[in-house]
C-alpha cells in the first residue's frame, strides 16, 4: 500500500490490487472526513474505494463482441449474469512508477493470451490545492486497431440526507439483460431542481444520456463534493443500491455493451485506437463546506 497526504487531503492506494484507491479523506479542521467509502478488505471484493475499469467499462453481454471481421470471446468474470464486467485491470498487480507525498503514477502493461487487447494503462493520482485528480491514459500496444474504453468506479458513503445533483437528458431504458436501449426515461430526485435524499429513493443502476457539463455534486450535511470529468470520460453511470449505505457516481468513456449496440449512437461507443494511439480521461474531486 502507498499513501499520499497534504494539509487538506489524504488517500491510500493498493498497487497489488488493481491500483485501487482504498481511502480518500478531506480535512475539516481537526477532523478527517471520508470522501470515498473506505475499502478495508479489497481482497474480498471491490465494494468501496475507487477502482479502474479497463479496457472497457461496465458490461459486455455474454463476454462476446465482433470487430473488424473477427469475433472475440472474453473471460466471463460475472458468471451469475453471464457477463464480462468492468474490464480486467482491477484485479492485476500494477507497478509504482513514481511516488511522492502528493502524487503517484501507477502502470499496468497487459498482454494475456485470453484477451484480445494488448495495452499499457497509466493511472496518475495527484493531490492539488483544490482537490484530488485521477487521470487515466491507455495506449494500444497491439499490432492492429481495437475498440478501447475505461472508467472510474468510486463508491461514496450514503448517510441519511445524502443528496446527488447532476443534469442529464435521462436514464437509458434497459432490456431484459439490464443493458441500455436508445430510449431514455426521467429519473426523479437527482437534479438541482429536484434533490431528494438518496436513502429514500428506489434502487437505481443506470447510464445517463446527455450528461451536461460533466459535473455532479454530492452533498452531505456540512460539506459537498464536486465531481468533474474530462477527456474521454464523457458519460455518467449511477448506482444507488437499496441494501447498503453507499452509492456510485461513475465517469466512463462509453455505455455498457456499446460495442454490440450501434443503435445507441456514435457518442456511446468505445474508442477505436490504432497501434500506438492513446485514450485519456480524468476525474477531479473538490470538497467544500456548505
Amino acid at each position: 500500500m502507498i499513501a499520499l497526504e497534504t494539509d487538506h487531503y489524504r488517500l491510500t492506494v493498493a498497487p497489488d490490487l488493481g491500483a485501487t484507491i482504498l481511502t480518500a479523506d478531506w480535512r475539516d479542521g481537526d477532523d478527517w472526513l471520508p470522501i470515498l467509502e473506505p475499502l478495508a478488505t479489497p481482497e474480498a471484493g471491490l465494494k468501496a474505494g475507487c477502482f479502474v475499469m479497463a479496457p472497457f467499462a461496465n458490461r459486455i453481454n455474454h463476454g462476446r463482441f465482433a470487430f473488424d471481421g473477427q469475433s472475440f470471446q472474453l473471460p466471463i468474470n460475472n458468471p451469475a449474469e453471464d457477463m464480462a464486467i468492468h474490464g480486467f485491470a482491477r484485479n492485476r498487480k500494477w507497478l509504482v512508477a513514481e511516488h511522492r507525498p502528493d502524487f503517484a503514477r501507477l502502470v499496468l502493461v497487459l498482454n494475456k493470451p485470453d484477451l484480445p487487447w494488448r495495452f499499457e494503462l497509466v493511472q496518475e493520482i495527484a493531490i492539488e490545492a483544490d482537490g484530488i485528480t485521477v487521470t487515466l491514459t491507455m495506449t494500444n500496444l497491439g499490432d492492429s486497431a481495437m475498440p478501447f474504453g475505461f472508467g472510474l468506479h468510486p463508491w461514496f458513503p450514503k448517510p441519511r440526507q445524502t443528496l446527488l445533483a447532476f443534469e442529464a437528458i435521462g436514464a437509458h431504458v434497459k432490456d431484459a439483460r439490464g443493458l441500455p436501449l436508445p430510449q431514455t426515461r426521467p429519473v426523479a430526485g437527482m437534479s438541482a431542481a429536484d434533490q431528494q435524499p438518496l436513502d429514500l429513493l428506489p434502487r437505481l443502476d443506470a447510464s445517463f444520456a446527455g450528461w451536461q457539463d460533466r459535473r455532479a455534486v454530492l452533498r452531505w450535511p456540512g460539506h459537498e463534493v464536486e465531481l468533474t470529468a474530462t477527456g474521454a470520460l464523457r458519460h455518467l453511470h449511477v448506482f444507488n443500491p437499496d441494501d447498503r449505505a453507499v452509492f456510485c457516481v461513475e465517469p466512463v468513456s462509453h455505455l455498457p455493451d456499446a460495442v454490440n449496440r450501434p443503435e445507441l449512437g456514435e457518442d456511446a461507443q468505445m474508442t477505436v485506437l490504432m497501434p500506438g494511439e492513446h485514450l485519456q480521461g480524468g476525474m477531479h474531486l473538490t470538497v467544500r463546506r456548505t
